[in-house]
C-alpha cells in the first residue's frame, strides 16, 4: 500500500496549503476516494462522480479518521471550518488529474514487468487469464473487477508492494486521451489490443475515434516493449499493415504468431483449440474467448513462461461472475452474461447459444445496450436481423431500446408468438419463473445498468424457496 509524506503530496502534485500540522516528513498510508470504506490515517481525495461529489463527504471522512483531505481549489472556500486542528488540507487544480500524477509517481518506484490490455470486448478476461499465467511465475498484481479509468487504474497501483513483480491492468476509455494518460502513468513493458467494435458512441461518435483512442496504448508502450494484436480484426489488421507494426499477432481466421487450429466445442458449450501441437481445453464459453487465451499465450511466452505451464494455467482459468458464466439452476441452464453488453458482445453471445447442445428450448433475454449514441437503434435493429439465425427459439426483450430488435426479430420472419417484450424486470422474472421448463437454455444479456443479473439471481432463489427443481 502507497506510503507518501506530505512533501511528496505537495511536491507531485503542486497543492496549495490550506492546513499543515505535520512535518513535511512524515509518512501517511494509503489514498482513499469513498469515505465508507476509508481507514484510519489514510488520506481522502474528493472526486466527483457521476453519483456523487466527494467534497460532500470531506467531513464524514475526517470523522472516520482520515488524516489528511486533499480538495479542488475552487472548493476550498468550503472547507475554512474543517482546514485545522490535526487534519492537514491541500488544494489542488484537479483531484482527478492529481491521483493519477500520484499513481506515476508511485508507479516509477518499481521495476515491473507490466501488461496494459485494451480492446472493446474481452478486456477483462484477457486481464484474468494473463494473470493466471503469470502467477506461475511471479507475483502478480491484477487491476480488481473493471478498475480500467483515470481512478481504478491509480486505486490499482497504490497497492503495489516491493514484493510484486509484476502488474496487469486494463485500460478503458469513453473519449480520446485518456488511454493515452493511462498508459503514460502505468509505463507498460507489453500493450494487448484485443479488438476494436462500436461501444461507448454517445462521447466516442465514431468507429474511427474508437479505434484512435484504443491505439493510444500503442504509442505510450515502453521502447523495448512489445504490442501483442488481434489480427482478426479488420482495423487492427489494417493499422499493422499501413503502419508497419512490428507486433506479435494471435488469431484464428489469418494466419498469425499464435494461431489457433482445429477449433472445436464440448456438448457443455466449451471451447478447445490446438496451438503450436498443443491441445488447449478451455472452461469457456464462446469462439471469441480463444483470442483472449491466444493473447495470454502471448503474454506469457513473451515473460518467459514454459509452454507447458502456460497451457495448464488457462485449462485451470474459469470465468469471471456474470461473463459468459454457465449456471445451473435446477434442470436448466443459464448462460448469465449480464455484466455489459454492445452490438460486438451480444452477436458473439448468440453465436455461443447457437453452437451449445440441450435437450430443451433456446431462450434468449436480451436487454437494452446503452450508450450507443444516435445509432443507438440501428445496432439494436441489425441484432433483430440475427436472431432468427440463432437457433433462439423464444425471444425475451427487456427495456425500451430492446424493442427494437423485437420489431427486427419480427420483420426477419421469427414467429411473433415467440417474442415476448418487457418494461418491468419483476414481469421478466415472474413469466420465466412460470414457464421455463426442463432442458431449456437461457442467454441472459444486456447492458450494466438493466442489471439483468437480478433475474438469475431471482430464479435461483425462487427455486431454493419452492424446494423444486424449475
Amino acid at each position: 500500500m502507497i506510503k507518501l509524506s506530505l512533501k511528496d503530496l505537495k511536491d507531485v502534485t503542486n497543492a496549495k496549503i490550506l492546513n499543515f500540522p505535520y512535518d513535511e516528513n512524515i509518512l501517511f498510508q494509503g489514498i482513499s476516494i469513498d469515505s465508507r470504506t476509508i481507514q484510519q490515517d489514510n488520506i481522502f481525495f474528493a472526486l466527483k462522480g457521476e453519483r456523487f461529489n466527494g467534497h460532500d463527504f470531506v467531513k464524514d471522512a475526517i470523522q472516520k479518521g482520515a488524516k489528511g483531505v486533499v480538495v479542488k481549489e475552487k472548493k476550498a472556500k468550503e472547507f475554512k471550518d474543517y482546514a485545522k486542528g490535526n487534519v492537514f488540507f491541500f488544494a489542488v487544480d484537479d483531484t482527478k488529474s492529481s491521483l493519477g500524477e500520484i499513481a506515476k509517481w508511485y508507479r516509477e518506484k518499481f521495476d515491473l514487468k507490466t501488461v496494459a490490455i485494451t480492446g472493446t470486448n474481452g478486456k477483462t478476461t484477457t486481464k484474468d487469464m494473463v494473470a493466471k499465467v503469470l502467477e506461475g511465475k511471479y507475483s502478480v498484481l491484477k487491476s480488481p473487477k473493471s478498475y480500467n479509468n483515470l481512478v481504478g487504474i491509480p486505486l490499482t497501483l497504490f497497492q503495489l508492494t516491493p514484493e510484486i513483480e509484476a502488474l496487469v491492468v486494463e485500460l478503458g476509455t469513453t473519449d480520446l486521451g485518456q488511454i493515452g494518460v493511462l498508459t503514460e502513468i502505468v509505463s507498460p513493458d507489453i500493450g494487448v489490443v484485443t479488438n476494436i467494435g462500436p461501444a461507448h458512441l454517445e462521447s466516442m461518435r465514431s468507429l474511427e475515434r474508437i479505434a484512435k483512442a484504443k491505439f493510444e496504448l500503442l504509442d505510450g508502450i515502453n521502447l523495448e516493449g512489445v504490442a501483442i494484436l488481434n489480427i482478426d480484426d479488420k482495423i487492427i489488421s489494417e493499422k499493422i499493415q499501413k503502419n508497419k507494426l512490428k507486433a506479435i499477432t494471435f488469431g484464428i481466421r489469418n494466419r498469425a504468431d499464435y494461431f489457433a487450429k482445429d477449433v472445436r466445442f464440448s456438448e457443455r458449450g466449451w471451447v478447445s483449440f490446438t496451438l503450436n501441437d498443443f491441445r488447449i481445453e478451455l472452461k469457456l464459453l464462446g469462439e471469441h474467448n480463444i483470442y483472449n487465451a491466444l493473447a495470454a499465450f502471448a503474454v506469457g511466452e513473451r515473460l518467459g513462461l514454459k509452454k507447458e505451464d502456460i497451457k495448464t494455467a488457462l485449462e485451470k482459468y474459469t470465468p469471471s461472475e456474470f461473463r459468459m458464466e454457465l449456471v445451473e439452476i435446477g434442470k436448466i441452464r443459464v448462460i448469465n452474461d449480464s455484466y455489459n453488453a454492445n452490438p460486438v458482445s451480444v452477436k458473439f453471445a448468440l453465436e455461443t447459444l447457437k453452437r451449445m447442445e440441450n435437450k430443451g428450448r433456446k431462450i434468449a433475454l436480451l436487454g437494452d445496450m446503452l450508450e450507443l449514441g444516435e445509432k443507438s437503434k440501428h445496432f439494436h435493429r441489425e441484432i433483430g436481423k440475427l436472431i432468427p439465425q440463432s437457433d433462439v427459439d423464444l425471444l425475451l426483450t427487456f427495456g425500451n431500446l430492446s424493442e427494437f430488435i423485437a420489431q427486427s426479430a419480427k420483420e426477419s420472419n421469427m414467429n411473433k408468438t415467440k417474442i415476448l417484450s418487457f418494461s418491468d424486470r419483476g414481469e421478466v422474472i415472474s413469466y420465466l419463473s412460470k414457464n421455463l421448463c426442463d432442458g431449456d437454455l437461457l442467454l441472459v444479456k444486456g447492458s450494466r445498468k438493466m442489471e439483468l443479473e437480478k433475474v438469475v439471481d431471482a430464479l435461483s432463489l425462487d427455486a431454493s424457496a419452492k424446494n423444486r427443481k424449475i
